[in-house]
C-alpha cells in the first residue's frame, strides 16, 4: 500500500483499487508512479476476476495535477507524460475486466484514465470531459485516440475540440459511460457487474477481451478475424469448455478452475 494507492480483494476475485488524493484526486506524477506499480503487482495475482477501481474522494479525478506541472520543465513534463502512458497502457492491457467507477469530476487525464478501462459507470453527478484545449494542449496520455474507439471519430472531435463539460446523461447517450446509477448506490451496483462478469469462465473471459482490444489495432476484417480465430483456438482446448459442457448436460452450475 501506498500515500494514495490501496487496494483489497475479496473471496470471489474482485479486486477494489481506491484512488484517495484529496480534494479532487489530481493525478500527480507520484500518484501515477504509484499506481502504475500497483497494476503491475496486481496483473501478477490469479486470484483476481476482475478489477474495479474507484474513489472515496467527491470526485474522480479532476486530471493532472496542474499545480505540478507549473513547476515543471519541459523534460519534466515529458517524463509525466511517459508515466502517464505507460500507466493508462497496463490498464489497458490488464489481463482482467476493469471497471470505472465514476462520481464527481472525471476531466481530462482522469477521463483518460477511464478510457483505459474496459466498463465504465457513473453516478448521477459526474461531470465528464476534455477541457485540455483550453489551456493550449492537447489530450496527450492516449484520449484522441481512444476516446475516438469508444464514441466514434465526429463525435471525439466534438468533444475535444469545445472542451466542453457533460453530465451523465450526455455522458451515457454518446457512450461514454456504460450505466448511470443513482450516487448512492454507484460502487454496489459496480461490484453486481462484476459478478456477472465473474460467473463466467476465466479463459473466456480474458480471450474475448484480448480479441476485442487486439482487432481494434488492426485494419483489416481478415486480420481481425484471425485474432478472433487465434483467442477462441485457446477456449476450445481449455478444460473449463469441457467442464461447462458437462454442466449443462447435468444441469448443473460449471466449477472453473481457469484451465
Amino acid at each position: 500500500m501506498n500515500k494514495y494507492i490501496s487496494y483489497k480483494t475479496n473471496n470471489n476475485g474482485i479486486c477494489l483499487l481506491k484512488i484517495s488524493r484529496a480534494p479532487v484526486n489530481a493525478l500527480s506524477f507520484n500518484l501515477l508512479h504509484d499506481l502504475n506499480k500497483v497494476l503491475l503487482k496486481l496483473n501478477e495475482d490469479d486470484q483476481i476476476r476482475c478489477l474495479l477501481i474507484y474513489t472515496d474522494n467527491k470526485h474522480f479525478s479532476a486530471g493532472a495535477d496542474l499545480k505540478e506541472r507549473k513547476i515543471m520543465s519541459k523534460n519534466q513534463a515529458s517524463d509525466a507524460l511517459n508515466i502517464f502512458n505507460e500507466c493508462f497502457n497496463n490498464l489497458e492491457n490488464f489481463k482482467t475486466p476493469v471497471i470505472c467507477v465514476i462520481n464527481g469530476f472525471c476531466l481530462g487525464g482522469g477521463a483518460e484514465l477511464a478510457l483505459s478501462c474496459d466498463i465504465r459507470i457513473g453516478s448521477n453527478d459526474s461531470i465528464v470531459g476534455f477541457p485540455e484545449v483550453s489551456i493550449g494542449i492537447i489530450p496527450g496520455a492516449g484520449g484522441t485516440q481512444r476516446l475516438s474507439n469508444v464514441i466514434g471519430f465526429s463525435n471525439s472531435k466534438y468533444w475535444i475540440l469545445t472542451a466542453k463539460k457533460f453530465t451523465a446523461i450526455e455522458a451515457e447517450k454518446f457512450g461514454f459511460l456504460n450505466f448511470v446509477v443513482n450516487k448512492n448506490n454507484l460502487l454496489n451496483y459496480s461490484i453486481s457487474i462484476a459478478e456477472e462478469i465473474i460467473n463466467n469462465a476465466p479463459i473466456a473471459i480474458k480471450s474475448a477481451k484480448l480479441a476485442i482490444n487486439q482487432g481494434l489495432q488492426l485494419n483489416s476484417l481478415k486480420e481481425k478475424l484471425n485474432i478472433e480465430r487465434k483467442h477462441y483456438t485457446t477456449c476450445l482446448n481449455s478444460k473449463d469448455r469441457l467442464e461447462a459442457l458437462d454442466a449443462f448436460n447435468n444441469k448443473r452450475k460449471p466449477k472453473w478452475e481457469n484451465k
